[in-house]
């Protein structure tokens, strides 16, 4: 038997601009009722940008909840009534400057589970085009590097690379390289 949410018992915490955060009353397969914190979010795209055949770009950004710059793929929120794909071109060009000639799905993820709504679709860009960055002004980019896939991987398992779609999104791509 499958884990039921009850239809009507949830109390809504907080509602803010790109998430919401909702307490849930849920049934579990053995009659127990227990509650669940969730948090509701629009969904995401992310991009590994491919510079050459073997080099992708990585972008430094500060992110808060960790109090850390990590390097991280360039990603971003859904604007509503915006498609996914739409939204990775858009997240590409603002954070490194870059078109891309071609968007390729890789794979649809789930960042976590257990707290969080959100459906993550990452994409591989290639045959970019040069533009102009324009950074959201809630954003903390402190500046891109290109690397050798195989460095970036190496930096993944050294533990310099830390974001999990960055990291998923290059062991994606690794088979792809010559």
């Amino acid at each position: 038997m499958e884990i039921q949410f009850i239809y009507g018992a949830f109390m809504l915490i907080y509602s803010g601009i790109k998430i919401n955060v909702r307490k849930d009353e849920v049934l579990l397969d053995d009659g127990r009722k227990v509650m669940r914190e969730v948090i509701e979010h629009p969904g995401s795209a992310a991009i590994i940008p491919f510079v050459s055949e073997d080099e992708i770009f990585l972008i430094k950004q500060y992110r808060h909840a960790v109090k850390e710059t990590l390097y991280e793929i360039p990603a971003g929120t859904l604007d509503k009534g915006e498609t996914f794909i739409t939204c990775a071109g858009r997240e590409l060009e603002e954070e490194t400057g870059y078109k891309a000639g071609k968007l390729e799905p890789l794979i649809i993820l789930y960042p976590s589970p257990g707290i969080l709504s959100e459906t993550m679709h990452l994409f591989k860009a290639t045959n970019l085009i040069k533009t102009q960055t324009n950074y959201q002004a809630d954003e903390s980019i402190k500046g891109i590097i290109q690397v050798k896939l195989s460095k970036a991987l190496e930096m993944v398992k050294k533990g310099e690379i830390r974001d999990a779609k960055t990291a998923c999104s290059i062991l994606m791509c690794w088979h792809d390289v010559p």
